[in-house]
């Protein structure tokens, strides 16, 4: 195994047999890859495989998406919650990750602070009995409406979690900040913000993906779970 890959192993981060997979183990670094499909690139064959691996492996297949009718279509929200259907894959939140038996699922997730989009999906939620996580920028900004609506999410059984402040390119705000201000101003506020909403964050979800090592370790007291993109990973 290449040293690069042990050391992120070791570290708790992305496998690279199942990157794009959760696997009931302690690890707190997970790859989740992205399904929009406005620009006609999502990839369907890979998230066929990994929903076929997720129901033969007993593992949860991570992927995530942003804005419903806008960067991914409705049909492709159809499409990736009917072949779970088809795979008898649980709905699994990003709260839900936790060490323990393994089972089949599939953890989906939806980004930002589209809220009304995200409400205009309620429905077709619903009707495959999926639970997916929102993760959530720009609290702070949102408008009482808004607000209510991610209440409403909630409690048709949706986990809420944090995704920063003002979603910047991390490693570049690091590199001009400091990572203590990255923390102190960026991701910590965002799960605070959140946990005074009612909402105890367990994940983060790095805007973009971006993250190194040192952000992890400075991130890791706070939440059980980071969320980074394929990219971030060495394969």
């Amino acid at each position: 195994m290449p040293v690069l890959i042990l050391l992120l192993v070791l570290a708790g981060g992305c496998h690279h047999s199942d990157y794009l997979s959760y696997s009931w183990d302690d690890r707190r670094v997970l790859c989740s890859d992205a399904i929009d499909d406005y620009k006609g690139d999502a990839p369907w064959a890979l998230v066929d495989d990994e929903l076929g691996y997720a129901r033969s492996d007993s593992r949860v297949a991570l992927f995530h998406a942003h804005i419903p009718g806008v960067t991914i279509s409705m049909d492709g929200i159809e499409r990736i919650l009917a072949h779970a259907d088809r795979e008898h894959l649980d709905y699994i939140t990003y709260r839900e990750l936790v060490p323990g038996p393994g089972r089949s699922g599939l953890a989906l997730a939806f980004d930002d602070n589209s809220v009304e989009e995200w409400l205009g999906i309620r429905d077709l939620l619903s009707s495959h009995h999926a639970r997916v996580t929102f993760f959530v920028t720009r609290y702070a900004i949102l408008t009482d409406a808004e607000r209510a609506g991610i209440d409403q999410l909630a409690a048709d059984g949706h986990d809420i979690q944090p995704h920063s402040v003002t979603h910047p390119h991390g490693l570049a705000y690091v590199h001009d900040h400091g990572l203590q201000a990255y923390v102190d101003d960026e991701a910590v506020p965002s799960m605070e913000i959140l946990r005074a909403a009612g909402y105890e964050p367990t994940a983060y979800a790095y805007p973009f993906g971006e993250h190194d090592s040192a952000m992890d370790r400075a991130l890791f007291p706070y939440v059980d779970k980071l969320r980074v993109s394929p990219g971030s990973c060495p394969w």
